[in-house]
């Protein structure tokens, strides 16, 4: 479990880069929420579900006020007040008495008609129209609302072009105190289904390069090498070798043992047992222990090849072939994973998983016909199904 100190500060970073992944900043909640109400008008373009499912997913508040109608606006008639005299100075209009052009033209046309004196009308001087302009508020200047452009009866309509949404990136980073254990477990439970999901792909990339592309990468072959040689021996085999995996027999004296790969073909039955060691082996046949070296830590372990002979006389006996001539046709092969090295000679019926195919097709004389095999075949399905 060697691997486990890389892969936890790989899920650490995992996590700490999906943190900023939930919601947006406050700055991108604005601008989403902008991009709404710029195309409330239009509420089937693409634009506008676009920013709305943003902003609905990834913002903290996700009502947004509509905006009102604004009214029509209506000029104001400007009211010039009558300025008031200061007390240090006073002025006296000069009043001037002139008649109307109406009533001019009147007494023009009825000479006979008495005199009568007209209304007088009161100008004021200059100096007091000035005051009064100088005192009454400007009116502000307000813009002419654009009229809506009237597409003729015989031209198409100009199409709109969807506006992109740019969503800009949350900068927020993590808290100070992130690292502590308690800011750290919330942290992981928070992201929990992304940080599985991350996982299980890493595995999933890992398990497809050292098993299905038969290449050899350090810190997984024990727990893939099983399943490694069962698809090299499916892959590099030829059809008339047949494959059968863990397979539970009994020996001549009842004991239960587990065959891990067994294949029958023409040329002989093959007892193959897996081992998935990594480290330097030293041993021989004729010992009863291997020893094996890890990064300074030995360790003894069974001679590989005595721990299978029991697996050889299981299927000896359950093939009926104990005591016949066709039981020297049964051999016991042994495949390491290539994280481990021999640092003594390697004996014949031991190899590598990549290289056990191979071994296979060394044997290249008939011993079995076709009956023989169909029956051993029968036997070793009847007890795949047992099972």
């Amino acid at each position: 479990m060697h691997w486990v100190r890389y892969l936890l500060p790989l899920l650490l970073l995992i996590a700490v880069q999906a943190v900023g992944q939930q919601r947006y900043s406050e700055g991108a909640c604005i601008l989403l929420d902008q991009q709404v109400q710029r195309f409330s008008h239009m509420p089937q373009s693409s634009s506008y579900r676009n920013a709305k499912s943003e902003y609905d997913k990834h913002c903290n508040k996700p009502s947004r006020p509509v905006p009102p109608k604004p009214a029509p606006q209506q000029a104001e008639p400007v009211v010039v007040k009558p300025a008031e005299p200061e007390p240090q100075q006073q002025i006296t209009p000069a009043e001037i008495t002139q008649p109307t052009p109406v009533e001019s033209a009147n007494t023009a046309a009825d000479p006979a008609q008495p005199e009568t004196s007209p209304p007088a009308v009161t100008v004021a001087s200059p100096a007091v129209v000035a005051e009064q302009l100088l005192q009454a508020e400007p009116e502000e200047d307000k813009p002419a609302e654009p009229e809506p452009a009237v597409a003729e009866p015989n031209t198409l309509a100009e199409p709109m072009l969807p506006v992109p949404v740019v969503i800009p990136t949350d900068d927020r980073g993590l808290p100070a105190d992130w690292w502590r254990p308690a800011n750290l477990i919330n942290l992981v439970l928070a992201n929990l289904p992304l940080i599985i999901a991350n996982i299980f792909a890493f595995l999933l990339a890992v398990f497809l390069v050292t098993n299905w592309l038969g290449l050899n990468l350090p810190g997984f072959k024990g727990i893939f090498a099983e399943y490694k040689l069962n698809r090299l021996l499916r892959w590099r085999l030829a059809r008339g070798y047949r494959h059968f995996r863990k397979l539970k027999l009994l020996t001549a004296k009842e004991e239960l043992v587990v065959v891990d790969h067994l294949v029958l073909s023409p040329f002989g039955i093959f007892v193959i047992m897996v081992k998935g060691y990594r480290g330097s082996i030293f041993g021989d046949v004729a010992e009863a222990n291997w020893l094996r070296q890890y990064f300074g830590n030995k360790k003894q372990f069974m001679n590989p090849l005595h721990q299978n002979f029991k697996h050889v006389e299981a299927i000896k006996h359950h093939l009926e072939l104990q005591g016949t001539p066709l039981a020297q046709h049964v051999h016991s092969v042994i495949a390491f994973s290539r994280l481990a090295q021999f640092k003594t000679e390697m004996p014949a019926n031991v190899t590598y998983l990549d290289t056990a195919p191979a071994y296979l097709k060394k044997f290249e004389e008939p011993c079995f016909d076709d009956d023989q095999l169909n029956r051993f075949a029968a036997l070793l399905r009847q007890a795949s199904t047992a099972n």
